[in-house]
């Protein structure tokens, strides 16, 4: 009995001490991890939504206003906010005009009337704690599922994938939107395990986060569906292969469960916008109207959302947010090298397969081939980490919005606890097994680090690694407007005094306020908002510093009106944070000095001074006479001088050479 007893107590200090060491293991992870967010976004300049976002957040606690950025719900803008709200700040005024000009420019004046490398940081900082809860779902969820071993492995997987790193700790939606839905879907399978009315609330709560950060957190409702329905496909008596006289009875728990973690949900969502449905606060309104811009979806479903605003089910930012996410609009896309006018189907499979580690891919098609993962009793699991990812699959094959693999991320948690669990079974069958797992965790940690602080830009090696990511993708994939720091400290080592900047984040940020001297070179974004821009002669000399995304060019319409497209075969000085190009040397940029023409002929055209907008428009022609666009700006001005039979020509003639260059002719 003394020998039994003495048994049980050497058992428990050995659990004991597993516990003890487990919570010290996921500690050092986390401190990991936390540095790594850190030290990598401390060097990294303004992305391109985050001033929008920061400012948004400051205004929905200030002034109660849920107008600023009403595209994505508010409580990761709330929470980076936070931060900022005991500082004393200028805050510019807001303007009555298009929502979308609003939030970026606006945005930018704010965080550059400030300290803005102490605001970015600070605000990036509790961004972090959405990153830093994922690592710690995925801990305890991976834990629940498959135990210690594989908890720990997909851990680390985690807090070394670069995708995560890159977003982890910026002022966006993203990892928040990633955090949501694993937390929605893991809450509910908990609940199933185990139900009570205590997981039931938390699975409600969770739903309510996932609601509050990004659009596409509705997916949660048919992922939570599809797996309650699966959790009915056992009740069958396997001879008779008649339904269970049970299957009635749990099918209507579950629809009542659902039912109960939807209103809760809702209830959550209302609570980030203060209980209130109008948008602005002190008599303001959006602009447009709710009732004007829901018109962007067709009569039906402004019908469906007008109605659901008249009976106030929604708030009204929500609302509004709702159809400028899901109103239809090609989204140009940049992909091996190539414009394409609107999303791909193929987009999100080849980002995952570009962006993701070669270890990473490689566990995860190994997968299939762990017996232990077929086996019967683990069905719950494997449905709850594989029927998510396929539905968010789908719905971002549907959408056309390609923006990068920043809206993939949600699918990563749910995959690495999937490929952990495997790998670690794998490992437990040999020597040699686990030798390989391990060398392909190391690939994965070595592949991160290899691409530290850089990690916008990353690509595996099998595709050339970050520093060729610029020859296949672009926007957040590659240049996200990030790369200012390290360009500044790029002139400084060289004592640039005098140098030209075409930036991709030109509309949000400032680079004078990171001590660059260059004069600005024509930018896509700053062109489709018509910022006031200088002219420029047709050869420069360098040094040119151009962002890759402006040389991909997704945002200029296409390559026949990339100003920047002769570049892309060139091969160019220096690449600053596989982001950036350097060109030295005599350089021939007439398509963009008449670009900048063209857009100082449109000023003087808006201003009526048509005389000066003909003598622009004319030099536009006269730098680059096979352009599209300098015939079309010509061809404006005409017609606002009610020179028609000359218009017309001119348009004919811009439309002749717009089907030409698009043809490759």
């Amino acid at each position: 009995m003394m020998r039994h007893h003495q048994n049980n107590m050497e058992n428990s200090n050995t659990s004991g001490k597993h516990r003890v060491g487990l919570l010290a293991g996921v500690t050092l992870l986390l401190a990991i991890f936390a540095v790594e967010l850190a030290l990598s976004t401390r060097q990294q300049s303004q992305t391109f939504d985050e001033a929008a976002h920061i400012l948004a957040g400051y205004r929905s606690w200030k002034s109660f206003d849920f107008g600023i950025n009403p595209e994505h719900p508010p409580l990761v803008k709330l929470v980076a906010a936070i931060p900022l709200l005991r500082m004393t700040l200028r805050t510019p005024p807001v303007p009555d005009d298009y929502f979308k000009f609003v939030e970026y420019l606006s945005g930018r004046e704010f965080l550059y009337a400030n300290d803005a490398d102490l605001l970015l940081f600070r605000a990036r900082l509790a961004t972090a704690i959405f990153t830093l809860l994922l690592a710690l779902a995925v801990f305890f969820m991976a834990r629940s599922m498959w135990g210690d071993g594989p908890a720990f492995l997909a851990t680390t997987l985690l807090i070394f994938e670069p995708n995560i790193l890159a977003h982890g700790a910026l002022v966006t939606t993203d990892v928040g939107a990633t955090l949501g839905l694993f937390l929605g879907v893991g809450s509910f399978y908990l609940y199933l395990k185990k139900p009570s009315g205590r997981r039931l609330l938390t699975a409600g709560l969770a739903t309510g986060l996932c609601l509050g950060v990004k659009y596409s957190g509705i997916l949660i409702f048919p992922m939570l569906f599809l797996l309650a329905v699966v959790e009915l496909m056992p009740f069958r008596d396997p001879v008779t292969k008649k339904c269970s006289p049970d299957l009635l009875k749990k099918a209507l728990r579950q629809i009542s469960s659902l039912a109960i973690i939807s209103g809760i949900s809702i209830v959550v969502l209302w609570s980030f916008y203060g209980f209130r449905y109008s948008a602005r606060a002190s008599g303001q309104a959006l602009n447009p109207p709710l009732s004007v811009y829901a018109s962007k979806i067709g009569p039906s479903g402004s019908a469906i959302v007008m109605r659901v605003a008249h009976w106030r089910l929604l708030p009204e930012s929500y609302l509004y947010g709702f159809v400028d996410v899901y109103s239809p609009a090609p989204i140009p896309t940049f992909l091996f090298g190539k414009v394409y006018a609107e999303g791909q189907w193929f987009y999100f499979p080849a980002i995952f397969v570009i962006k993701s580690t070669a270890a990473f891919l490689l566990l995860c098609c190994l997968v299939p081939f762990t017996p232990y993962l077929r086996d019967k009793m683990f069905r719950r699991e494997i449905f709850f980490l594989i029927i998510p990812p396929f539905i968010y699959l789908a719905a971002a094959f549907l959408s056309g919005i390609n923006y990068g693999v920043r809206h993939l991320l949600p699918i990563y948690p749910f995959l690495i606890v999937l490929a952990a669990a495997g790998a670690w079974n794998m490992a437990q069958r040999g020597r040699t097994a686990a030798i390989f797992v391990a060398i392909l965790l190391a690939f994965h940690i070595g592949s991160s680090l290899r691409a530290f602080p850089n990690y916008l830009p990353y690509a595996n090696e099998l595709w050339g690694g970050p520093q060729n990511a610029h020859r296949i993708l672009a926007d957040s994939n590659v240049d996200w407007g990030q790369g200012l720091k390290a360009m500044q400290r790029y002139i400084a080592q060289r004592q640039i005094k005098d140098c030209w900047f075409a930036y991709f984040g030109s509309v949000v940020a400032n680079a004078a306020y990171y001590g660059i001297p260059c004069k600005p070179l024509p930018a896509s974004f700053a062109n489709l908002v018509r910022l006031q821009a200088p002219v420029i002669p047709p050869a420069l000399d360098g040094p040119l510093f151009i962002s890759s995304s402006e040389i991909a060019g997704p945002y200029w319409g296409g390559d026949w009106a990339n100003p920047y497209l002769p570049f892309r075969g060139m091969k160019p000085s220096a690449l600053i944070a596989n982001s950036i190009f350097v060109f030295d040397g005599r350089l021939d940029v007439s398509l963009a000095s008449a670009l900048s023409h063209e857009n100082m002929s449109g000023q003087f055209l808006q201003a009526k001074d048509l005389d000066k907008a003909l003598a622009e428009a004319d030099s536009a022609v006269a730098i680059a006479p096979n352009t599209a666009g300098a015939h079309g700006a010509r061809g404006n001005v005409l017609m606002g001088m009610n020179r028609r039979p000359e218009a017309l020509s001119e348009f004919f003639l811009a439309a002749k050479l717009r089907r030409a260059a698009m043809s490759g002719k």
